[in-house]
């Protein structure tokens, strides 16, 4: 995969998943990790509508674009996925109010996904 904006979006979700991991009593951090897992999954839901867009499929939204990355398989579990999306959605408009250990497991299962997706 060559997205260079997405690599540096997926090292940043690295290096904020450290940090949550050394003070997950920090606010910030908290707030760092939720904005950076936003962030990443935007750069991979538009990955997955450039590929659906090459392979003739059409995309409007994240969630079109997640089916057709699991229909080209780009994605092996779909409904992982979707949980990925629901919960960007949830970090987009209350990342104060997630529970932190929640949120930590999917962001951890996010990167571990988007590792085999980038290949690296």
């Amino acid at each position: 995969m060559n997205d260079d904006k997405l690599l540096k979006a997926f090292a940043l979700l690295g290096a904020a998943l450290d940090a949550s991991a050394t003070d997950p009593e920090d606010a910030l951090g908290q707030a760092a990790l939720a904005k950076t897992f936003e962030s990443t999954f935007e750069y991979v839901w538009k990955h997955f509508k450039r590929e659906a867009d090459q392979a003739g499929l059409e995309t409007y939204s994240p969630r079109d674009a997640l089916k057709s990355a699991a229909q080209l398989r780009l994605i092996d579990d779909l409904e992982l996925w979707n949980q990925f999306l629901n919960a960007r959605n949830l970090s987009v408009h209350d990342y104060v109010g997630m529970d932190h250990s929640a949120t930590l497991s999917i962001v951890r299962r996010f990167r571990d996904e988007v590792q085999r997706l980038i290949g690296d």
